[in-house]
């Protein structure tokens, strides 16, 4: 499987005829890339050419709930959380319905992990991804696809500062 990253292509000739990049698009892409990072994940799609790296799939093993699946990673069994949602507790209502939606998506079938930002795990050890599946009409982002079904709704992080007593 190949995935596509995109470069910023501003190249542009100085005065004496070497090659060089525009100060405008040396700054723009330093802004974009800045963004990107700070969001965590995105596309530079659009932007230039584009170079291929190859991506690795992965056979669903189980569904633990309606943001967590396990596949097998490194030879171990290994847990991921998708990346950007956060769905019911089992304990919840909602929660049965909600991993048996993402069983309909992803159980048994082959996914694409993609690992935004800099740490590929969370807090409990499991592995933090966009996760792809093969649709009919080409591939379909899994968490997306869970909060347009009502089956999650987008992650929120907690704010890390405390009120003052």
């Amino acid at each position: 499987m190949v995935f596509r990253f995109a470069g910023i292509a501003g190249l542009n000739a100085t005065k004496d005829g070497r090659a060089g990049i525009g100060m405008n698009k040396l700054i723009i892409g330093a802004i974009l890339a800045g963004a990107l990072a700070v969001a965590g994940c995105g596309s530079l799609a659009g932007f230039g050419e584009t170079r291929e790296i190859t991506v690795r799939t992965y056979r669903v093993l189980r569904i633990v709930d309606g943001d967590t699946f396990k596949i097998r990673y490194d030879g171990e069994p290994t847990s991921v959380r998708i990346y950007g949602i956060d769905a019911p507790e089992m304990k919840d209502p909602a929660g049965l319905p909600s991993r048996d939606h993402l069983i309909e998506l992803i159980d048994d079938r082959e996914v694409r992990l993609v690992f935004c930002g800099p740490r590929r795990r969370d807090n409990f050890g499991r592995l933090l991804a966009r996760v792809f599946v093969a649709g009919d009409d080409g591939d379909i982002e899994v968490g997306p696809a869970m909060i347009a079904a009502g089956a999650a709704g987008p992650y929120k992080v907690a704010s890390r500062k405390r009120a003052k007593r």
